[in-house]
């Protein structure tokens, strides 16, 4: 407990700062909201002073830009994300129906790249230095110098346009049928999970190899133990230290490559909103993102150290004795 006590210490100022970096620079953006807002009134409107300084009284645009952190800052504290500028719709409820996609989306990218790395990973340090290995690299660096939207565009033409098999965007809910929903997911999981593999094998082969050289794994050769129940038994735990710290990082990471993703798919997750809300100069949306964001991030990290702690107990003891 001391150790996580300590490392959620240190991940409280990051969600300040970066709520409050954010903040600022999405209300330096070029541009002016109440243009965003009376875009569809004729020009006499929204060149009328009154009707500006009226809508910035209401929206409280006409406060200075810490002062608007500390307001919005305490509405967050009560629960209250705002209203959209735009739509005038609650924010909560927008993100509410763009997270499950979003979710859904990564969880489906990060379960298909570990069920593809891990065995590879295990198999090119099992067979390391083999041609088998070689190949596995190869392929491996090879996926690494693809951009994932070129990836992505590869994989509409092909499956999408020549093959005609699964939909190049779009999104159906789960209640229209489980296979009508996943067949959208398809084509972004395969083009975001492919491009997660390459750094889950390398990392867990470099570990594999470093376990595989120690006695204990000798000993239990000697002692005429499977090859599999040695590598999974034996070697795989000790070895996912460095996994389990880069999967919290790639899925940190994950949250702003999916902004991409979603657009090129047109799924409509939290990227896409993101994006969209960016376009309309809406920037309570766009701050209410990006606090998801790294509420998410410190959540992801703190999950990791708890993992951390859950694999290796020492973990907690060299904590409290700092």
């Amino acid at each position: 407990m001391a150790y996580l006590r300590k490392r959620l210490f240190h991940l409280v100022p990051v969600f300040f700062l970066v709520t409050f970096a954010s903040f600022m620079l999405v209300n330096l953006l070029p541009g002016d909201v109440v243009d965003a807002i009376l875009a569809d009134d004729d020009a006499a409107v929204i060149n009328d002073p009154e009707i500006r300084r009226q809508i910035e009284l209401e929206l409280g645009l006409d406060k200075p830009l810490v002062v608007r952190y500390v307001v919005w800052l305490g509405d967050l504290m009560q629960g209250d994300l705002g209203r959209s500028y735009i739509t005038r719709k609650k924010i909560s409820d927008l993100l509410a129906q763009r997270i499950p996609v979003t979710f859904q989306l990564m969880v489906m990218s990060l379960g298909f790249a570990l069920v593809i790395a891990v065995p590879l990973g295990v198999l090119s340090a099992f067979r390391s230095n083999t041609a088998l290995d070689r190949w596995i690299s190869a392929a491996a660096f090879g996926i690494v110098a693809t951009p994932p939207f070129v990836t992505a565009i590869l994989f509409i033409w092909f499956f999408a346009v020549v093959l005609k098999i699964l939909p190049a965007a779009g999104h159906a809910p789960l209640f229209l049928g489980v296979w009508e929903n996943l067949k959208y997911f398809m084509l972004p999981m395969l083009a975001i999970g492919l491009s997660e593999v390459p750094i889950f094998l390398r990392v867990l082969r470099v570990d594999m190899i470093t376990t595989l050289q120690e006695d204990y794994i000798a000993l239990a050769k000697a002692k005429g133990m499977s090859a599999r129940y040695i590598l999974f038994r034996h070697a795989f735990r000790p070895s996912s230290f460095t996994l389990v710290t880069v999967l919290g990082l790639q899925v940190g990471r994950l949250i702003s490559g999916l902004v991409i993703a979603e657009n090129i798919f047109a799924l409509p997750g939290i990227g896409k909103l993101l994006i969209d809300s960016i376009d309309a100069r809406d920037v309570l949306v766009v701050q209410a993102v990006v606090t998801f964001a790294a509420i998410a991030y410190v959540g992801i990290n703190l999950t990791v150290d708890i993992i951390y702690a859950i694999l290796d107990p020492r973990v907690n003891r060299r904590a409290a004795e700092a």
